[in-house]
């Protein structure tokens, strides 16, 4: 074997060792770091209390709730995702009840079943008044169907 072939040979197994090695590398540095998905935050605020309207609520597509306003009970926050696949409920004034467009699931006015595949009933999230006077909703926080917020 000539020299320079030689040395062109142990070049190339230099940089495939060097490539081996550097892939190897960056497999366990993938491997040590966390897979992680980041959630948007569960507090937040959802306005003044002057923005919501009494009479049907409001839906906030963005967080998936429906805002009720009512004169004498006050506000409620109530989740619009289906307990059965996790479909977006719409509310119809008609009937007063939430109605599920995948598979049929009918809510009533306070959130339970009243048929359909949906195993539990809508869970209504805590709402408070923040010091900057919004609306915050909690949405780690599962109230009882008849909690409300009175404000002034």
């Amino acid at each position: 074997m000539k020299r320079r072939s030689f040395f062109s040979w142990g070049t190339a197994g230099l940089v495939a060792l060097c490539s081996a090695i550097s892939v190897s590398l960056g497999a366990v540095v993938r491997f040590l770091t966390p897979s992680v998905f980041y959630e948007p935050p569960q507090t937040f605020k959802i306005g003044n209390p002057a923005d919501f309207s009494f009479g049907p609520p409001t839906f906030l597509a963005e967080e998936k709730i429906f805002v009720f306003r009512d004169r004498e009970k006050g506000f409620a926050v109530a989740n619009a995702v289906c307990t059965h696949l996790g479909c977006t409920v719409g509310y119809f004034q008609s009937d007063e009840r939430f109605h599920c467009p995948c598979h049929g699931s009918v809510f009533g006015a306070d959130g339970t079943v009243q048929h359909g595949p949906a195993p539990r009933p809508l869970e209504w999230f805590e709402v408070t008044l923040a010091r900057d006077g919004k609306l915050r909703v909690d949405k780690d926080r599962v109230v009882p169907a008849s909690y409300r917020l009175m404000v002034s």
